[in-house]
């Protein structure tokens, strides 16, 4: 018994020892710069090589993505220790990493199947839309004065109704009379006519294919960062988008000669500008549902934007003087409106089995079969020269065989 309650004793005087020490010895915080915060929009390839920076920085260690994953982490992170922040991201996207000498490798927590289709509905039958667009944009007040009517485009061309006797007009229209002019134009020549006069210009031609029913995005602009402090301290990494992105949704519907495409659109011209308090997005947008035949076209209009710029005035060469320059000129801004026009055609491509099924010409697949024909029946033209032959050679009697 004593034994026993010696041993209970020794046992409890330990675990007290234990406590007391690691009591003494708290967890010391870490320090501000080992701090991070990321949007949720990050990319994950991104924010690997961000939290790359901080762990070569203190472990001496780089991280390795060998899959290179490029959707975004889809967490926020706020004011956390970046190793912490590390295996967050990882554990909520099914990830996590395996520590080496030199290096932490990111792995799939599960291992990789055979991927999944989106829709069972994919078959060698489904249809794909081609997608044709043209962005192009120009100045609002030239567009206006050249009184071009969008709603009548059609077959590559436009309606055009102006007052103007300018010499774009004249030029493209090909007049040279006044008053009221009206015409239909073809769109590449009024498109070309406006960037020689530096007017407009075309910003892209894209062309995709997409699939019956699925989503199809074009962007045609630039992605950035901009490192941001919070109210804390902390560095931010926010990730922005500006320029033009289109999404189109085809879905092809009928059958045979009544097909036709139900198209959505959704238009985005957007503009990205950092300030004194953070990041001010000026989004222009437009949302539509059209019904198109094969090869039909329409168009997306009214996407203005206003692009300022600063001038010098004044006298040439002096205006430029440092310092004296204010005396003999002075600065102002432009604003010029421009307006961006979407052109948009939409095809329905063959599908994979008709694509695999080899065209027949019927007129050659006919001459085929009568040749073949021909060869198996026996011609009659030389049946019947045979005939007359042998009806033209006189006959012989046995007596005369036998004088000669």
């Amino acid at each position: 018994m004593k034994k026993i309650l010696t041993m209970l004793f020794v046992l409890g005087w330990g675990m007290a020892v234990w406590a007391q020490g690691n009591d003494s010895a708290p967890p010391q915080p870490y320090s501000a710069d080992e701090m991070i915060s990321l949007n949720p929009s990050v990319p994950m390839n991104t924010a690997l090589e961000i939290l790359g920076g901080f762990s070569r920085r203190y472990e001496n260690r780089i991280i390795i993505d060998g899959k290179t994953h490029t959707k975004p982490i889809g967490v926020s992170v706020e004011n956390m220790h970046w190793k912490r922040a590390l295996e967050y991201i990882l554990r909520s996207n099914m990830m996590q990493y395996q520590q080496r000498d030199q290096y932490y490798e990111v792995i799939d927590m599960l291992p990789s199947a055979d991927p999944v289709p989106t829709t069972s509905d994919i078959s060698i039958a489904t249809r794909e839309i081609e997608i044709n667009a043209i962005f192009f944009q120009a100045d609002y007040e030239a567009l206006h004065e050249f009184g071009i009517n969008w709603s009548t485009f059609k077959n590559g061309t436009v309606q055009i109704q102006t007052f103007s006797a300018d010499q774009l007009v004249k030029d493209v229209l090909r007049v040279s009379a006044g008053g009221t002019i009206r015409g239909q134009v073809n769109v590449n020549a009024l498109l070309r006519a406006f960037e020689s006069r530096s007017l407009g210009e075309i910003i892209a031609r894209p062309k995709i294919r997409v699939m019956d029913g699925e989503q199809g995005k074009i962007k045609v602009g630039k992605n950035f960062f901009l490192t941001l402090q919070d109210f804390a301290g902390n560095t931010r990494f926010t990730e922005y988008e500006s320029g033009v992105i289109l999404t189109v949704t085809p879905t092809v519907m009928g059958r045979r000669d009544s097909t036709f495409i139900y198209l959505t659109l959704v238009a985005e011209r957007s503009d990205v500008q950092p300030d004194a308090v953070g990041v001010t997005k000026n989004v222009t947008e437009g949302q539509t549902h059209v019904l198109l035949l094969d090869g039909e076209e329409t168009v997306m209009a009214g996407l203005l934007s206003h692009e300022t710029t600063k001038v010098r005035v004044g006298i040439p060469l002096l205006k430029d003087i440092p310092v004296l320059g204010y005396l003999f000129g002075y600065s102002s801004k432009r604003v010029r409106k421009k307006e961006l026009v979407i052109l948009l055609e939409a095809k329905i491509v063959p599908s994979l089995l008709g694509r695999k099924l080899k065209p027949i010409n019927v007129q050659d697949e006919v001459g085929r079969e009568w040749q073949e024909l021909r060869r198996s029946v026996p011609d009659n033209d030389k049946i019947r020269g045979t005939r007359k032959s042998q009806a033209r050679e006189p006959r012989r009697s046995p007596q005369s065989n036998r004088l000669k």
